[in-house]
């Protein structure tokens, strides 16, 4: 029996999805966090602190789980080229939503969500709300546009010699 721990020390394929889908949600979090941290620091508010972390995570909650439901991705996992798919049929709103439910409160869940996910057997990659929503986050590369890719290289003509006079 080999749980994502096991082989997340053995991986450095693994250790890189991690990495890229901590970057990822780093980079959403910010994005979300610095819009209400402007806006409560004109109010007077008494704890704004707890009134940031849960905004934010209602925030992240319904952000995460439009792109994600209409997109396959948001901001952050487009930057670091990171896909939600479905494990069975079309991606679904519904699934999104249910994936994104430990964003809610994410200074609690969303850690558990993840050391639950590589405590259990299954696929590492997986968080345990990607399991109860049968999704899955993959590495995604668009396709190059033909007008922007390199030339092909054409073989070389040979020549040949036809005498010294022509």
């Amino acid at each position: 029996m080999h749980t994502g721990f096991d082989i997340l020390e053995s991986s450095s394929a693994l250790r890189k999805h991690w990495l890229r889908r901590f970057v990822a949600g780093f980079i959403d979090i910010a994005l979300i966090f610095t819009p209400i941290w402007l806006v409560l620091y004109y109010f007077d508010v008494l704890d704004k602190t707890i009134l940031a972390g849960v905004s934010a995570g209602v925030i992240w909650f319904l952000y995460a789980g439009f792109c994600e439901g209409r997109y396959g991705r948001t901001l952050g996992k487009h930057l670091v080229h990171l896909k939600v798919v479905s494990m069975h049929e079309r991606r679904s709103y519904k699934q999104t939503f249910i994936r994104s439910i430990p964003k809610l409160f994410w200074f609690i869940f969303l850690p558990f969500d993840v050391a639950v996910g590589l405590a259990t057997e299954g696929d590492p990659r997986k968080r345990w709300s990607d399991n109860v929503s049968r999704t899955l986050v993959i590495a995604y590369y668009p396709e190059v546009p033909r007008r922007e890719r390199a030339p092909r290289p054409q073989p070389r003509m040979q020549r040949k010699d036809f005498g010294p006079g022509l």
